[in-house]
């Protein structure tokens, strides 16, 4: 029988599919990407219409020869990788390696891992698209030649082991340009001033707070005490009357269903998921939840990848029916909803909605973790809102004429206002249980209310807008009940609570938080739906930013450090319009208007030429400053110095006396730091805090999931693919060494390590790492026997290696770039002192004393303190 062999990147992805195929079909997994440029200068030939040298990665042999062989045995292929760019380069480079002119080859998309989507994928195959593997190849070109150079250069300029990236780098000045709005903040003093009313003579009828509009027919502004009492001493004895009464329906309609921005703007708000954690749940949801039930794991949602708002008609035929059985006929509009999606929107996929609106959230709460639960319903929710009627609202607002009555008043008339609503038809709010805002609602078809009676602000709006806009919480513009019936002309007087006078102050604008950073890289057109999660994750990892309480992003001074040196250096990709122009242009090649060689040529000459000049411009570090502090072993002064874990001092005498001490914490590095790791006990994402020992990966579960981890060292072991981690031997006096984490496997590796891995490979002989030496002279040093590769570390180096894994220069390009020729060497590095660690909370019992050192290969060696992170193991 004819055999169909469907690929898939996910494992999981691979058992819901093959439950609906049957069986004439094998599925197997590619498990992401199974071809990369390796890390070496040579993987992009410039000259020769930017040609890449593609290398099998590191781990995936395996996996990739069981591809082959299972291609042998089919007489047809599907690659169902995902549907976008990368899942066409992935199903590209898969086609290459199991080409056969006798094998068919097609590409099919499932946008929905359910019967109807597969189904639908699997009988309506296309060729791969070259437009769109182009596009992706053209990304990573960009993001490859940026990031090595630019890298090098921040290495030269600032400090060793430091690296950049092509969009990552814009947005982390989004964060610091915000920051110095922050810094160069002065609060201005304003009053909100307002009366409660009531009726001059009977029937009595309930208060109200009346806020003050203006004075003398125009807008009042009061900025001091000194006036704020002159106007209460008017309002406290002046007459009132009723001047206008207008009364209204107004109408708030539902937002569009789910993109992906959207989705983590209200995940990181509401459920207070970062972007990459709100990914990596709504991946599960989307892959497939075994919900014993029809044979086996069901996809929830659609392909969670999108800037669409399009929805398919089945889905509102079915949405529109849940809703008139769930909630009522009345809540069903007339017409289905319809949503404009975004100009610059791909539109390749629809909106994120459920697979099946029938699955409601709590008929399957006990099959979800706590996590799906919760995005689940947040989008089902959404989905389910953006298909009702608008909610309706009855409106009053009461304009009052008011007389002063003292001689001499500060104005001579005045005008307050009184607005109070009450919800008559709760419309598409009857679903969403609670939630009062909504990311994009203002984008929606129809905005919020016609009238623009939102009740959310702008996304533009800063916190200083909305404090100046919003009154004290006893004098409310706009309150959710209606006032009491009152006619024009009306005398009223004043009832308490009397004259309210509150003192205001501006705010700052508020510092980024990851939803509010994904809305303004959204809205200047920086990145793509598959991006967003990726660019925040880089700049948290890089250590050049922090989070503080309550999520907010606060740059360190190493990053404001290195966003100023890019941007003296003029270089284009600093600027978030050519960034966000770069997009269109990467968006054209996908679409076949664009040539791939053309695109690259162009940005690749004006980029080389900023680049050229910017080396020649001054170091990016600050001066040494000199200081009244004694030398503690020579008696010499010491001086305050920069290095890339912060502030430190140094004897002047340097190199002569290499004393240092430390200055406080001044990195700002916070205690505890997010990691992309996942608990291998409980999947909940994994935490970087430090204890006596150092470092250590703690489950953010704890207590209930106590798990903890050593922090790998970025680089894989080169025996078995595990990570290396640093190994402090129990017994007092024991040599510290490196080994795999795979020690305690079932499997054990044994390799061994004396010098620490730097994941820095070789310029010699390209093997994956080099280690750094101890000693007078720090070297880099080549662990692969008879390569004999060495290089000293210069002037502004630090003790770790580069890398955030995806633009690390070579050590060849570093070395060629920051170190000047041999004859003209500076004087050995002068060594950075330790970072001190922030104080850590007390070890819980059970847990090991385990000092990791970074985040893997996605952990930047920025983010490590130069202080030795030790893992306690008894060594062999």
């Amino acid at each position: 029988m004819a055999k169909t062999l469907v690929i898939v990147e996910s494992p999981a992805k691979a058992k819901t599919i093959k439950k609906y195929l049957g069986n004439g079909y094998e599925v197997f997994a590619s498990k992401g990407h199974v071809k990369d440029l390796p890390k070496k200068q040579n993987a992009v030939d410039v000259q020769n219409d930017f040609a890449e040298t593609y290398e099998v990665i590191e781990g995936k042999e395996k996996v990739l020869e069981e591809l082959k062989s299972a291609a042998k045995r089919a007489d047809e292929v599907l690659l169902a990788t995902d549907p976008d760019r990368e899942g066409e380069a992935i199903a590209f480079h898969i086609s290459e390696e199991i080409k056969n002119p006798k094998l068919k080859v097609a590409r099919v998309e499932f946008h929905e891992i359910t019967k109807k989507g597969v189904d639908h994928g699997v009988h309506n195959p296309r060729k791969l698209d070259e437009n769109l593997y182009d596009a992706q190849r053209a990304r990573r070109v960009l993001d490859r030649i940026v990031g090595y150079d630019v890298s090098a250069l921040v290495w030269s300029k600032l400090a060793f082991g430091l690296s950049a990236g092509r969009v990552q780098s814009v947005a982390l000045r989004l964060i610091v340009d915000r920051e110095r709005e922050v810094e160069a903040f002065v609060p201005e003093e304003y009053w909100n001033i307002a009366v409660g009313l009531g009726a001059a003579s009977p029937p009595q009828r309930a208060p109200f707070v009346a806020k003050l509009a203006s004075a003398d027919g125009k807008k009042l502004e009061v900025t001091n005490g000194e006036v704020a009492g002159k106007v209460r001493a008017d309002l406290e004895t002046a007459r009132y009357k009723v001047a206008k009464v207008v009364r209204r329906e107004q109408k708030r309609n539902p937002p569009a269903p789910y993109t992906t921005s959207k989705l983590q703007q209200d995940a990181t708000n509401y459920l207070h998921f970062g972007a990459k954690r709100t990914m990596q749940i709504a991946q599960a949801l989307y892959e497939g939840i075994d919900l014993k039930r029809d044979g086996g794991p069901v996809g929830l949602i659609t392909y969670m990848r999108t800037d669409s708002t399009r929805v398919s008609d089945d889905a509102i035929a079915e949405v529109r029916g849940v809703v008139a059985k769930r909630y009522g006929k009345e809540f069903v509009p007339e017409r289905p909803n319809v949503y404009k999606s975004k100009k610059n929107a791909q539109d390749a996929h629809e909106a994120i909605r459920p697979t099946s609106v029938e699955i409601h959230p709590d008929s399957i709460k006990k099959h979800l973790k706590d996590e799906q639960y919760k995005l689940y319903k947040l989008i089902w929710n959404r989905f389910v809102a953006s298909q009702m009627t608008p909610a309706v609202y009855d409106r009053t607002t009461v304009e009052i004429d008011v007389a002063p009555t003292i001689a001499a008043p500060a104005y001579r008339s005045y005008l307050a206002r009184a607005t109070g609503r009450i919800l008559r038809f709760a419309g598409w709010l009857q679903v969403t249980e609670g939630q009062q805002e909504f990311a994009g609602e203002d984008e929606s078809a129809g905005g919020a209310a016609a009238d623009g009676g939102a009740a959310a602000p702008a996304p533009e709006a800063t916190a200083a807008e909305a404090e100046r806009a919003a009154p004290g919480p006893s004098a409310e513009e706009d309150s959710e009940a209606l006032l009491p019936d009152m006619k024009e002309g009306e005398a009223l007087a004043v009832s308490p609570p009397g004259v309210i006078t509150d003192q205001k102050f501006t705010q700052p604008p508020p510092r980024y938080n990851e939803g509010s950073l994904v809305r303004e890289l959204e809205k200047r057109g920086i990145g793509r739906p598959s991006t967003y999660a990726e660019i925040i994750s880089k700049v948290q990892q890089r250590a050049y930013v922090e989070k503080r309480d309550g999520g907010a992003f606060q740059p360190t001074l190493l990053g404001k450090f290195v966003v100023d040196g890019l941007v003296r250096s003029n270089l284009d990709i600093m600027d978030p319009n050519f960034t966000a122009q770069m997009e269109e242009e990467l968006d054209a090649v996908g679409a076949g208007s664009l040539k791939r060689e053309q695109l690259l040529k162009t940005f690749y000459k004006k980029f080389r030429e900023q680049l050229d000049k910017s080396k020649k411009l001054a170091p990016w570090k600050p001066e040494a400053e000199k200081t009244d502090i004694v030398c503690d072993e020579c008696g010499s002064m010491m001086l305050k110095k920069w290095g890339k874990n912060g502030w430190f001092l140094s004897c002047e005498r340097y190199p002569k006396c290499k004393a240092t001490r430390d200055l406080s914490d001044a990195r700002g590095t916070a205690a505890v730091r997010e990691t992309d790791i996942s608990c291998d006990k409980c999947g909940k994402p994994m935490i970087i805090k430090t204890g006596r020992f150092g470092d250590f990966l703690s489950c953010t579960g704890y207590p209930a999931c106590k798990n903890t981890r050593p922090v790998p060292l970025g680089v894989a072991c080169p025996s078995c693919g595990g990570d290396l981690i640093e190994i402090r031997p129990r017994k007092k006096g024991g040599r510290t060494f490196y080994g795999c984490s795979n020690w305690n496997a079932e499997q054990k590796c044994e390799f061994k390590l004396w010098q620490k891995p730097v994941p820095v490979p070789c310029p010699k002989c390209s093997a994956k790492f080099v280690t750094r030496t101890a000693g007078k002279k720090a070297m880099l040093v080549c662990a692969t026997k008879d390569c004999g590769f060495k290089q000293e570390i210069v002037e502004g180096e630090g003790e770790d290696g580069a890398a955030d894994g995806t633009a690390t220069p070579d050590a060849a390009a570093v070395v060629a770039s920051a170190a000047p020729a041999p004859a003209a060497r500076p004087a050995p590095a002068e060594p950075t002192p330790a970072a001190r660690p922030a104080p850590a909370e007390p070890t819980p019992a059970g847990r090991p004393e385990a000092a990791p050192q970074g985040a893997g290969a996605a952990q930047g060696a920025a983010e490590k303190p130069a202080r030795a992170v030790r893992a306690r193991r008894t060594a062999s």
